[in-house]
């Protein structure tokens, strides 16, 4: 191929880093709009199931969001790191073919499993069916995920984002329908899969044709990249699993109306804990790509998506501490034991999104196995704060335990990381500009008398002047958002 016929790298040109925070900004900005629909959705569920059906539909859930990450199996992140890596075209095509062969397979056998467990734990057996058809949605919808990394690597976002947006419209299209039908709990479970099969008929033109993503394994290209992956498959299952897993301790040592409050308060914060993933990972390419050509370039990438990644989880833990009373306006008053509960949740965001920033460095840097051992000091934290809270404090004792995990887990991944390259490591003399504005929100929260809706908007206008006064958000993002060339400051 000549060279005026070779595809642009976008990843190795100046423009990558604004690109990139724009694409993140993007990917936020249809998170958010994803969340508005996710809890219409969340809405129509509560109100056609009820507390204890709910329950029950938010225990088959959890599961299967630990089984979506376990078929994920690390190839995710592995496999955008190592696409970015790669020369565009074909090297990139083969690459993706071998991605969505191991997905496949892991799907299928996670699926298996996840029943498995549903009928040792005891589930009746709506809830063992609910597990097998759920997962046969998880088997689709990751597939199609799969198929899209390119697009993703490529800086393509907004295609991305508008199909994330589709799945999450169609989703609450299948389940309004059901509740206003007054369906029982399985069918709820095969909206998924319909979702999914739909949105993977729609992704081939997208991603160079039907060839480009039929499965093809070969065997030492197999191994290869399941080496790799295996440490990150790891460290995500057991991030998954100490969230997910609260849900099921109160299902197992509460009853069901705790857990269906606790379920309906995680059904919350799960659709926040889902806004690192997607925002930053769009970082991940990049810097991959600078932890194998320059370690300069990934340490200032580093540094600005740590510092933003602080100041934007203080703002979104403020509002939603400032939303939680509105859950039984949302829900029904039955829920609301469900708001105490939000409100302590809300709080583990703040580790949880640095603990992402630092996470992305590990991976780039090819540390996979410091990320399965912090993760793993993580459940070891869950299980044992949980085991001691949730017995007398319910709910509230499952949402104190899932912040001292994540605390935990950001403050073992940031010793790892000065270990494994100290040259690469982010500062932290920044968080005195975050804390400043995170005071500011926090006060009209506590002075008694004031309306939920008023100390909320005073809340975030405190919160969002101080953090621009104090310079807490970095100045890349308004240039880049600007469409200034941030190269000229030394930008990623």
């Amino acid at each position: 191929m000549s060279a005026e016929n070779t595809p642009v790298d976008v990843l190795r040109t100046p423009e990558a880093g604004g690109r990139v925070i724009r694409g993140g900004a993007l990917r936020a900005a249809g998170y958010g709009a994803g969340m508005v629909v996710g809890a219409l959705t969340a809405v129509f569920l509560t109100r056609g199931l009820g507390v204890d059906d709910f329950g029950r539909y938010g225990t088959v859930a959890a599961l299967l969001g630990i089984v979506s990450t376990i078929t994920d199996a690390g190839l995710t992140a592995v496999g955008s790191r190592e696409l970015a890596i790669r020369p565009p075209g074909r090297a990139r095509q083969e690459l993706l073919r071998q991605l969505v062969a191991l997905r496949v397979v892991a799907s299928f056998l996670a699926v298996l499993a996840a029943a498995g467990f549903a009928v040792v734990a005891g589930y009746d057996a709506t809830m063992v069916w609910a597990t097998l058809l759920g997962g046969l949605g998880v088997l689709l919808v990751n597939t199609q995920a799969t198929a899209m990394m390119p697009l993703s690597v490529e800086l393509r976002l907004g295609a991305v984002t508008a199909f994330e947006l589709l799945k999450q419209a169609l989703t609450l299209a299948g389940v309004a329908a059901l509740a206003l039908a007054g369906a029982s709990l399985l069918p709820y479970f095969a909206v998924q899969a319909i979702v999914g099969g739909l949105v993977l008929l729609l992704t081939p033109p997208l991603v160079g044709g039907v060839r480009v993503l039929l499965p093809r394994l070969e065997r030492a290209s197999a191994l290869s990249l399941l080496r790799e992956a295996l440490p990150v498959a790891v460290a995500i299952a057991m991030n998954v699993l100490y969230l997910r897993l609260l849900v099921i301790m109160v299902s197992l040592l509460d009853g069901d109306t705790e857990t269906g409050y606790y379920a309906t308060a995680f059904r919350v914060f799960e659709m926040l804990v889902g806004l690192p993933t997607l925002a930053l990972s769009v970082a991940l390419p990049l810097l991959a790509v600078a932890a194998a050509e320059d370690l300069e370039r990934l340490r200032y990438g580093l540094q600005r998506t740590l510092e933003l990644a602080v100041v934007a989880s203080g703002g979104i833990a403020l509002v939603t501490v400032a939303l939680a009373p509105a859950v039984p306006l949302l829900f029904g008053d039955e829920f609301a034991g469900a708001v105490p509960m939000l409100r302590i949740q809300a709080w583990a965001l703040i580790p949880l999104f640095a603990g992402q920033v630092l996470g992305l460095a590990l991976l780039s840097l090819r540390r996979q196995r410091a990320l399965a051992l912090g993760n793993a000091l993580a459940v070891v934290v869950v299980v044992a704060v949980g085991l001691a809270l949730i017995p007398p404090y319910g709910g509230v004792g499952a949402a104190i335990a899932g912040i001292a995990a994540e605390v935990a887990l950001c403050a073992t991944l940031v010793a790892l990381l000065v270990r494994a390259a100290p040259a690469t490591a982010p500062g932290f003399g920044f968080l005195w500009r975050p804390g400043l504005a995170l005071g500011a929100g926090a006060a009209p929260l506590l002075v008694p008398g004031l309306g939920a809706a008023v100390a909320g908007v005073l809340s975030v206008a405190a919160f969002a002047v101080v953090a621009l006064v104090a310079r807490a958000v970095p100045v890349e993002v308004f240039e880049a958002l600007a469409r200034r060339d941030p190269s000229s400051r030394g930008g990623s």
